[in-house]
C-alpha cells in the first residue's frame, strides 16, 4: 500500500484506574506493566471485555484543542480525511468561525496530570483542554512534543490523584495478539474498538521528515479524533499510540509502539524536546537478487564532512553490521539505532570493508534539524535549482563496455554525474530512469527522459543498488 493513502488521524488513548498498583517506569513518570492483567478476580475475555473496558476507559481522556496552527509537518501524504473534525458536542462561537478547532485523545500516564497524546493534536495549539471519562475538564499546557515520532506531552492544571495507565512493551506483541482502542473517533468520546496486530515493524512510512516511529498495524476500528489515543494489549496495557490510519478507509491503523514512547517522554517531561544522536552519514537502498534474501547491516553510500563518521574513518561502501553488539537489518534499523542514543555518546560500531570485518569507535554528535539535515544533504551533492545538463548534452560521465544485463563501467569522469551517484568502475548499469540500457547508445537516450533527475540501478558484485540525483 502507497504511503498517500494513509491520513493522519486523531486516534486513541489511555489507560487504567482501577488496576493494582505496578512499578514506576524508568523515568518515574509512569506505571510499568509486567504482563499481568491489571484486573482482579476472575475474567473471561471470551465471554465479555466489559470488566477490563471499565478499568481502563478513567485514564483515557479527549482532547480539546482550538486556536494557533496545527503542525503537520508530513511528507508523502495526501490527505483523504482531515486530520481533525470540528466536535459535534462544542459549536462554535460567532467569532471562533476562523480559529481551527478539533479533537483528539490522549492517556494520563501520572496522577498528577502528565498526558501523553500526538505532537499532531497539541503542536501549535493556543487552547488545549482535555475531558476525562467522568465529565471532569482540565486545561492543559504543552510540555514538549517530538514531531519526528509524533508524540507530544501535556501537562494538566490544578491535577492531582488522577487515574493512570499502565505501560506495556511493544517488543513482545506478535502478529494475531488482540488488542484494544479507546479514544474519540469523530468526536465520539469514550469509543471501544477492538482487533489483531495487523503487522509489526513497519518503519516510518514515509509519514514525517526525518521520522523514527517504527509502526505497529492493526485492524481495530479507528478514526479521526483517535489520534493520540492508547492501543492496550489484553492484560490492559498500553502497547502503542495511534496514529495514522489508511486514508481510502481500508480498515488499517498504525500506532506508534510504547517502547519507542518510553524513550522520548522522559525528554521531553526534561527538556521539551528530544535530542538525537547522529553519525553524519547516508544510505544506499539496495536490491537483493532474485531467490536471494536480503544482506544485513547498512550500506553507506556517502560520509559527511566534519561528522563523527568521518573523524572515525568510515567510508562510503562500509556495511555497518553492528551497533553496540546488536546486529542491523538495513538502513533504517541502523537510523533508527543511533537516534535512541544521545549525542555524546561513545559508541562501538562492527564495520564490514572489502569483506573483512573491522571495529570502528566514534563520539555521536547531535542529529541536525530536518531543515538543516536538507540543506546539508543539498549541499554535499552539489544541488541547486536548475536542470542537470548544460544545453542538449546528456551525458552520465562515463565509458562504458556492453555486458549481459547492462553496460560495465569502464571509467568514471571526476566531477561528473556518475562521481556524485558513486558509481564505481566494474559496476553494471542495468537502468537509468527506469529504462533498461544495453548499450552506450540505449544509456544517451534514457538520460533523455528527466533534465532534473537522474535514477539509476545497478549491479556492483552479487549486489543491486539504486541512487538518484536530482536537482531542485
Amino acid at each position: 500500500m502507497k504511503t498517500t493513502l494513509l491520513g493522519l488521524l486523531a486516534c486513541v488513548a489511555v489507560a487504567q484506574a482501577c488496576a493494582t498498583e505496578a512499578e514506576a517506569g524508568p523515568s518515574r513518570l509512569w506505571r510499568e506493566g509486567h504482563g499481568e492483567p491489571v484486573v482482579s478476580g476472575t475474567f473471561d475475555p471470551g465471554k465479555s471485555l466489559a470488566p477490563l473496558i471499565k478499568a481502563l476507559r478513567p485514564a483515557v481522556v479527549s482532547v480539546r484543542v482550538s486556536g494557533g496552527t496545527p503542525e503537520l509537518r508530513v511528507d508523502g501524504f495526501e490527505f483523504h480525511a482531515p486530520p481533525f473534525f470540528p466536535f459535534p458536542d462544542h459549536p462554535r462561537a460567532p467569532n471562533q468561525r476562523n480559529k481551527m478547532m478539533g479533537t483528539g485523545s490522549g492517556f494520563i500516564v501520572s496522577k498528577d496530570g502528565l498526558v501523553v497524546t500526538n505532537h499532531h493534536v497539541a503542536a501549535g495549539r493556543e487552547n488545549i483542554e482535555v475531558k476525562l471519562s467522568d465529565g471532569r475538564t482540565f486545561k492543559a499546557k504543552l510540555v514538549g512534543s517530538d514531531p519526528q515520532t509524533d508524540i507530544a506531552l501535556l501537562r494538566l492544571e490544578h491535577a492531582n490523584d488522577l487515574p493512570t495507565v499502565v505501560l506495556g512493551v511493544s517488543k513482545r506483541l506478535e502478529v494475531g495478539d488482540w488488542v484494544i482502542a479507546i479514544g474519540s473517533p469523530m468526536g465520539l468520546e469514550q469509543t471501544v474498538t477492538v482487533g489483531i496486530v495487523s503487522a509489526t515493524g513497519r518503519g516510518s512510512l514515509n509519514l514525517y521528515r526525518d521520522g523514527y516511529a517504527d509502526f505497529i498495524q492493526t485492524d481495530a476500528a479507528l478514526g479521526p479524533g483517535n489520534s493520540g489515543g492508547p492501543l492496550f494489549n489484553m492484560n490492559g496495557e498500553v502497547v502503542g499510540i495511534n496514529t495514522a490510519i489508511d486514508g481510502m478507509g481500508r480498515g488499517l491503523g498504525f500506532a506508534i509502539p510504547v517502547d519507542q514512547a518510553k524513550r522520548v517522554i522522559p525528554q521531553l517531561s526534561d527538556k521539551g524536546k528530544v535530542e538525537r544522536g547522529w553519525l553524519g552519514i547516508t544510505g544506499r537502498d539496495e536490491e537483493s537478487n532474485p531467490g536471494e534474501a536480503p544482506r544485513p547491516g547498512a550500506l553507506v553510500a556517502e560520509v559527511h564532512t566534519g561528522t563523527p563518521a568521518q573523524r572515525s574513518g568510515l567510508r562510503a561502501g562500509d556495511r555497518i553490521m553492528k551497533v553496540e553488539g546488536e546486529a542491523i537489518d538495513d538502513f533504517s534499523h541502523l537510523h533508527a539505532r543511533i537516534g535512541d542514543l544521545a549525542p555524546n555518546t561513545q559508541v562501538t560500531l562492527e564495520v564490514e570493508r572489502g569483506g573483512k570485518s573491522q571495529t570502528i569507535k566514534t563520539k555521536l554528535a547531535e542529529r541536525p534539524s530536518p531543515d538543516d539535515l536538507e540543506r546539508l544533504s543539498g549541499a554535499s551533492h552539489g544541488r541547486k535549482p536548475g536542470k542537470l545538463f548544460d544545453g542538449n548534452q546528456r551525458r552520465l560521465g562515463v565509458s562504458v563496455s556492453p555486458v549481459p544485463g547492462g553496460v560495465r563501467i569502464e571509467a568514471v569522469e571526476p566531477g561528473s554525474i556518475a562521481n556524485e551517484l558513486d558509481l564505481h568502475v566494474g559496476d553494471v548499469i542495468e537502468e537509468i530512469n527506469e529504462r533498461k540500457v544495453v548499450s552506450a547508445d540505449e544509456l544517451r537516450k534514457a538520460l533523455e527522459q528527466n533534465d532534473r533527475k537522474v535514477h539509476a540501478k545497478f549491479r556492483r558484485g552479487n549486489t543491486t543498488h539504486v541512487a538518484t540525483l536530482q536537482r531542485d
